[in-house]
C-alpha cells in the first residue's frame, strides 16, 4: 500500500528527548511542522522515500519522510526497540530532495522505471532542488554512476561519477557541537551532493546506478510544471461497425462539426443513443500528475454526478457506453489530481460535453395477415416473372442452339469441299509429272501424297487440331511440291509457344501455302521461298505465310482460288460460332511476294 504523507519522526525524538533533555523542545516543534505537509518551521526540508512496516499489523508500505538537513544524524541512528513503526530506506541509495520550505503540493504519483519505482515531485514555481544520496559516502562512491535526463528525451548530463561528497551537517562534531556531550550513538559518515537544479517549464531525471550491481537503482523526476490541465492528442470513436477520429469532419458523421481551437474538444457533439460504443481519449505523457474523470449526466429521470476513474497515469482512457446509455446531456470532467488532493482551478480542468439523443424512430410494423398476404401477392408475381423469363430464355437458347448446329453444319460442309480441293490439286499436280514422263519424280511425289492424305483423313472430321499437327501437314505438303518446283522454305515457332497444346481449326493455313506455291515461287524455282511462322503475342496466335514471288491483286485470286474462298467464308462461319471476331485474316500483296497474316485474337 502506497500512503503520499509524511512519517514523523515522534517516536525517535521523544527516544532522543527521554536521553537527552536538552533537546527535546527542539525536536518536538521539528515533529509537529512535519505532521502538516511540507514542514514550514524547518529551514532546509529534505524529503525521502521510505519503506515504512507497523510492526503491530505488519502491514508494509511507501511513505514520505521529511526531515531538515541539519538534522539527518538522526537517520544514522537505529529505531528503538519500543517503536511500533519501522522506518527503512526503499534503495541502499537513500535518495533525498532539499525543495523551498513553503511548496504547496510537491508529491507526485510513484513512476514506475522496469523493476524500480521512482519518487516524483511537482514544483510549483521556479526555485531550486538539490538532491542527495545517504546511502553513497566516500567510502563507495567510486561504485555509483549518475544521469539526468530532461524531458524524458536528452541526456543533459551523460552517465558520470558523483560529483561530490558533503559533510556540512549530519557530522558527529556537529551533534556534540549542539548538545555538549558525547551520545552512545554510531558515528555518522558522508553523503553524496548530486548537484542543485532548476529547470522551469521542464522535467528532469536524475537516476543512480551502482556499477557492480545494477539491481541497486533509484531515481527522482522533478516536474516543474505551472500549468496541469489535461492535453488529448486525439479521440478516437467506436461504433459497432467500424471506428474513426472524432475530430475529422469527413469521418464523424457530423456528430460533431465545431471544435475548441485550444483543446480540440468538440462543441456541438451530438449522437443516437447506441450509435456509438466508446470514446477512446489519447493524453500526453503524465506520468508525474495523475488524472481524475467524473460525468455530469443530466437525463429526464436523474441529474447526477458520478466518478468514473480516480488516480489515472495511463495514456489511454477508455470511456464506454455503459455510462451514456440513457438519452440526456452528459460531461466527462477531467482534471489533475494534486498532493493534498488541493482543489483544482476551473482553467486546469478539461470538459468533454455531448448530447445522447433518442434513437430514430422504428418503422411501421404490420400483422402476421398483412405481411402473409402481401407476401402470397409478391410471391406470386415472382413466380409469373419467374415462369415467363425462363421459357423467353428457353426459346432463346433453342435457337441459339439451333444456329450453332446450322454453323456447324455449314463448317462441316466446307471443311468436306477442302479436302477435295487439295486432292484434286495433288492429283492434278501427279499428272503433270507424268505427262513430263518423269517417273521417278512422280512416285516421290506419290509416296508424299500418301502420307498426307492418310493425315488429311484422320484430321478431316475433327473440327480443332493442334497446331504442332498442323504443321506437320503443312511441311508434309511443302516437301511434296518441292520436289515439283525445287523452292526453299522455312517452318518456325516462337520460344514462348507450346505448339502440342494449342488447338486450331484443321486445315486452315494449307490454301495460302498453296496459294504461295502456284502463285508465287512456282515460277522462280530455286530461288523461291517460303516462310510459315507460328507466333504468341500476349494472349493471341499469330500465324503467318509468306512468300517471295510476284504477288497479285486480292481481287483475282478471290476468283480464281476456291480454297482461299473456302477459307474465308470458313472463318466468317467461326466468328459467327464463337460470337466475335476472334480470327482476323489480313493479305499484304506486292512485287516483293505476299505476306498473309492470320490472327486468334485471346486464344490462350
Amino acid at each position: 500500500m502506497k500512503r503520499n504523507i509524511n512519517i514523523t519522526l515522534l517516536v525517535v525524538f521523544f527516544f532522543l528527548a527521554f536521553i537527552f533533555s536538552a533537546s527535546a523542545q527542539e525536536s518536538k516543534d521539528t515533529t509537529n511542522a512535519q505532521i502538516n505537509g511540507l514542514p514550514q518551521a524547518m529551514k532546509n526540508p529534505v524529503i525521502f522515500a521510505i519503506e515504512s512496516t507497523d510492526l503491530r499489523f505488519m502491514e508494509r508500505g511507501s511513505s514520505k519522510l521529511t526531515i531538515d538537513l541539519k538534522d539527518l544524524w538522526v537517520l544514522q541512528q537505529d529505531t528503538p526497540t519500543n517503536s511500533k513503526i519501522d522506518n527503512k530506506p526503499r534503495s541502499p541509495i537513500f535518495l533525498g530532495v532539499q525543495l523551498n520550505t513553503y511548496l504547496p503540493k510537491v508529491y507526485g504519483p510513484e513512476v514506475q522505471s522496469y523493476t524500480k519505482t521512482f519518487s516524483s515531485y511537482n514544483i510549483s514555481d521556479s526555485t531550486e532542488a538539490t538532491i542527495i544520496a545517504l546511502g553513497i559516502t566516500s567510502e563507495n562512491v567510486q561504485d555509483y554512476k549518475y544521469h539526468v535526463v530532461e524531458n524524458d528525451s536528452i541526456e543533459i548530463i551523460p552517465w558520470s561519477p558523483i560529483p561530490q561528497i558533503d559533510k556540512n551537517y549530519g557530522l558527529k562534531e556537529e551533534f556534540e557541537k549542539r548538545f555538549k556531550r558525547n551520545p552512545p550513538f554510531k558515528p555518522v559518515i558522508t553523503y553524496a551532493n548530486l548537484g542543485t537544479f532548476n529547470s522551469p517549464g521542464k522535467q528532469l531525471l536524475i537516476e543512480v546506478v551502482n556499477s557492480k550491481d545494477y539491481s541497486i537503482r533509484d531515481g527522482i523526476i522533478l516536474d516543474w510544471k505551472v500549468n496541469f490541465k489535461p492535453i488529448v492528442t486525439q479521440i478516437i470513436v467506436s461504433t459497432k461497425r467500424n471506428y474513426f477520429n472524432l475530430n475529422f469532419s469527413e469521418l464523424n458523421r457530423n456528430y460533431a462539426t465545431d471544435f475548441d481551437p485550444q483543446t480540440g474538444m468538440p462543441i456541438n457533439l451530438a449522437f443516437p443513443l447506441d450509435s456509438i460504443s466508446r470514446f477512446q481519449f489519447t493524453f500526453t505523457n503524465h506520468v508525474t500528475v495523475p488524472y481524475k474523470m467524473s460525468l455530469i449526466k443530466s437525463t429526464k429521470t436523474e441529474t447526477d454526478t458520478t466518478r468514473i476513474d480516480f488516480y489515472f497515469l495511463e495514456e489511454e482512457f477508455n470511456f464506454n457506453s455503459q455510462h451514456f446509455n440513457t438519452p440526456g446531456n452528459y460531461e466527462l470532467v477531467i482534471e489533475p489530481v494534486l498532493s493534498g488532493f488541493a482543489k483544482i482551478k476551473e482553467d486546469q480542468k478539461l470538459r468533454f460535453k455531448f448530447q445522447v439523443l433518442p434513437p430514430p424512430l422504428k418503422a411501421k410494423t404490420f400483422s402476421f395477415i398483412q405481411v402473409a398476404g402481401w407476401g402470397s401477392v409478391i410471391l406470386l408475381l415472382l413466380a409469373l416473372v419467374f415462369t415467363g423469363n425462363y421459357i423467353f430464355n428457353k426459346r432463346k437458347l433453342l435457337k441459339a442452339r439451333q444456329q450453332k448446329e446450322l454453323t456447324r453444319l455449314k463448317l462441316k460442309s466446307i471443311q468436306s469441299q477442302l479436302n477435295p480441293h487439295f486432292m484434286f490439286n495433288a492429283l492434278s499436280s501427279i499428272q503433270n509429272l507424268m505427262n513430263k514422263s518423269d517417273i521417278e519424280g512422280a512416285n516421290r511425289y506419290l509416296g508424299k501424297f500418301s502420307g498426307l492424305t492418310r493425315k488429311v483423313l484422320d484430321s478431316s472430321d475433327a473440327e480443332l487440331i493442334s497446331l504442332e499437327d498442323e504443321l506437320k501437314i503443312l511441311e508434309d505438303y511443302i516437301q511434296m511440291e518441292q520436289l515439283r518446283f525445287g523452292f526453299i522454305y522455312e517452318i518456325k515457332t516462337g520460344e514462348n509457344i507450346n505448339t502440342s497444346n494449342i488447338e486450331v481449326p484443321a486445315m486452315l493455313l494449307q490454301p495460302f501455302v498453296e496459294n504461295a506455291v502456284k502463285h508465287g515461287v512456282s515460277a522462280l524455282n530455286k530461288d523461291g521461298k517460303i516462310r510459315i511462322l507460328a507466333s504468341r503475342v500476349q494472349n493471341d496466335i499469330i500465324l503467318l505465310v509468306e512468300d517471295n514471288g510476284t504477288g497479285f491483286r486480292e481481287e483475282s485470286i478471290n476468283g480464281n482460288s476456291k480454297g482461299i474462298k473456302l477459307v474465308k467464308e470458313r472463318i466468317a462461319l467461326l466468328n459467327q460460332s464463337f460470337g466475335s471476331e476472334t480470327l482476323e485474316l489480313k493479305i499484304n500483296s506486292g512485287e516483293s511476294g505476299t505476306t498473309v497474316i492470320l490472327k486468334l485474337k485471346n486464344w490462350v
